[in-house]
C-alpha cells in the first residue's frame, strides 16, 4: 500500500469527512476529490474508525489526509501508520510548534517519529509524508514569517472560523469582511514569498473560487455532516406543505 502522492501546488479540491464509517468514505472517495481530509479533531472519527476509512479511501485511489487531534507526535505517528498520506497539524502558532509537527512526520534522522512495522511499513518505498500546519490564530499570522521557513513544512492551512474569532470578528467575517480578507491576502503573500502552498477549508464552491482568485492553492469543501444535513433540511422542508414540487 504506497500512500498517492499530493501536489499541494496544483489547485487540488479536497473533500472532507467529520462522521466515522468506512462505506461514507468509500462514497467520498468514489466523488473524485483530489484528496480527503479525515477530521480527528472536530470530527467523531477515532483510531479504531480511521484505519478501516483509511482502506475505503484507499481503494478508490484517493490520498488520505488527517486532522489529528493536536500537536502531538503520537497522534501525528499513529495517523501516518494507519496510511496517511499527510497530516494537517492544528493550532500552530510559532515555529518551533511547526518544527515539532515536521519532526514527528519524519523518522530520524530527518525527524524524531517512532517507526514501527504497521501500515506503512507493509509497502516501503512510497512519498515522504506531507507535513501541513494550521494558521488559524493572529498569533500564527504574525509568527508566519517565522514559520514559513522551517525546513521541512510542506504546506500552510488556514482555519477561517478560529482566525475569524482570533481576531475578534464574528464567524461570518470569512464571507466579506474586509478585515478578514487583509488577513488571508496576508498569509497567502507570506507563504508565496517562500513558495510554499496555502490552502484554506471552504464553506461553498463560491468560496473556492473567491479564494483561488487570492492566491490559494488547495481547498477542502464543507464536511460529509454539512453536506448531509443541508439536504435533509432542504428535502424536509420541500415535503411539507407549501414545498417546492420536484
Amino acid at each position: 500500500m504506497d500512500a498517492p502522492s499530493l501536489d499541494l501546488a496544483a489547485d487540488l479540491v479536497g473533500g472532507w469527512l467529520q462522521l466515522p464509517g468506512s462505506a461514507s468514505a468509500e462514497l467520498m472517495g468514489s466523488v473524485g476529490f483530489d484528496f480527503v481530509c479525515v477530521d480527528q479533531q472536530h470530527g467523531l472519527i477515532g483510531d479504531d474508525a480511521l484505519l478501516p476509512m483509511a482502506q475505503a479511501l484507499a481503494a478508490t485511489g484517493t490520498p488520505v489526509v488527517v486532522r489529528v487531534t493536536g500537536n502531538e507526535p503520537s497522534a501525528i505517528g499513529r495517523a501516518l501508520d494507519r496510511g496517511a498520506a499527510g497530516v494537517i497539524v492544528p493550532l500552530v502558532d510559532t515555529a518551533q510548534d511547526a518544527a515539532k509537527a515536521v519532526a514527528a512526520c519524519h523518522y530520524p534522522p530527518r525527524g524524531g517519529r517512532s517507526y514501527g512495522p504497521t501500515r506503512r511499513a507493509w509497502s516501503p518505498g512510497g512519498p515522504d509524508p506531507q507535513c501541513i500546519v494550521m494558521v488559524e490564530t493572529l498569533a500564527a499570522v504574525e509568527a508566519l514569517p517565522d514559520i514559513v521557513a522551517v525546513e521541512g513544512l510542506d504546506a500552510v492551512f488556514v482555519g477561517p472560523s478560529d482566525l475569524a474569532l482570533s481576531a475578534g470578528l464574528p464567524l461570518g467575517a470569512q464571507y466579506d469582511d474586509p478585515g478578514f480578507q487583509r488577513l488571508l491576502h496576508e498569509i497567502v503573500d507570506r507563504c508565496r514569498s517562500r513558495d510554499l502552498p496555502v490552502g484554506i477549508y471552504s464553506a461553498s464552491p463560491a468560496h473556492v473560487h473567491r479564494f483561488r482568485e487570492l492566491g490559494f492553492t488547495f481547498f477542502t469543501l464543507l464536511s460529509e455532516a454539512a453536506i448531509l444535513r443541508a439536504a435533509a433540511v432542504a428535502h424536509l422542508a420541500n415535503a411539507r406543505a407549501g414545498g417546492v414540487t420536484l
